[in-house]
């Protein structure tokens, strides 16, 4: 069964991305709420290695948990990665945060990847960032 808890770790690294990255700063100043979890699953999904992943929380559980979107870091498939992957790993899942405007209210969805991983990781750290 997996297990999750926040993580201090990595929301001291998020919000300092959030604060420094020109492409994540709209975060800040929408004043959206992330959360971020660690889990003990060791996820796959089609057969590949899930690292982490950026949830909307749902508007059921919005009573319950205090943030927008949350990011889960699966810490077993990321036991040998370098601060520097943990870091990119953290800038990749911010940046499937999106929001849109329907009438006066925002409307928060999860960004899908543009392509197999977003250009922007891939010009700044490379396809290979993981490995």
């Amino acid at each position: 069964m997996e297990h999750c808890e926040q993580s201090e770790a990595y929301a001291e690294i998020g919000e300092e991305l959030i604060r420094t990255v020109p492409s994540l700063q709209w975060i800040h100043e929408s004043e959206i709420s992330v959360g971020y979890l660690v889990s003990d699953l060791k996820k796959t999904s089609n057969g590949k290695t899930v690292f982490g992943e950026c949830r909307k929380v749902p508007a059921w559980a919005a009573p319950f948990i205090p943030h927008d979107f949350l990011i889960i870091v699966y810490d077993v498939n990321c036991m040998l990665f370098t601060p520097e992957q943990i870091r990119t790993l953290l800038h990749h899942e911010l940046l499937h945060i999106g929001m849109s405007e329907k009438g006066a209210q925002p409307v928060y969805r999860v960004v899908p990847h543009d392509i197999e991983d977003f250009r922007e990781i891939i010009d700044k750290y490379g396809l290979d960032w993981s490995r």
